[in-house]
This record gives structure tokens, C-alpha cells and sequence, in this order.
């Protein structure tokens, strides 16, 4: 896929977590599922997720994305 359609696609990942969200994949408990579910679930409640999919728990890679990738087309 060319770069003018990557810019033209919806982002499907919340990244509110900003600054978080750089080298998260070495912090301690990156890979704590269950723990950034309970998260995602506070996120939702105050109203803070703004995505389709938690970049975290991509992180953690713990879901299957197949049906996020494909093409619309």
C-alpha cells in the first residue's frame, strides 16, 4: 500500500495514552493482559478511549488484528 492511502485510511488505534506509549513493549507489566484490559475498561468509562483497538493490548499481542488489515477495497 502507497503512502497516500495509508494517510486517507481511519486510524484503528487508540493512542491516547501519548508518551506511554513510547518503548512501552520494555516496561514491567507490558505483557500483563489482564491488566491493561482493566485499563481499556477504565478508559472507556471516563470516556478516554478514542480508537478502535487499544495500542496497548497490540502491544502485548494478545488479540488477532487479521480483520483489521484488510482491504476495504
Amino acid at each position: 500500500m502507497d503512502r497516500e492511502k495509508l494517510l486517507k485510511q481511519k486510524i484503528i488505534f487508540c493512542t491516547e495514552c501519548g508518551a506511554e506509549l513510547e518503548n512501552y513493549c520494555f516496561t514491567r507489566g507490558s505483557n500483563d493482559v489482564e491488566a491493561i484490559r482493566m485499563n481499556l475498561a477504565q478508559c472507556k468509562k471516563n470516556g478516554r478511549f478514542a480508537g478502535e483497538f487499544c495500542s496497548k493490548l497490540f502491544i502485548a499481542g494478545d488479540e488477532n488484528l487479521d480483520h483489521a488489515f484488510d482491504d476495504e477495497e
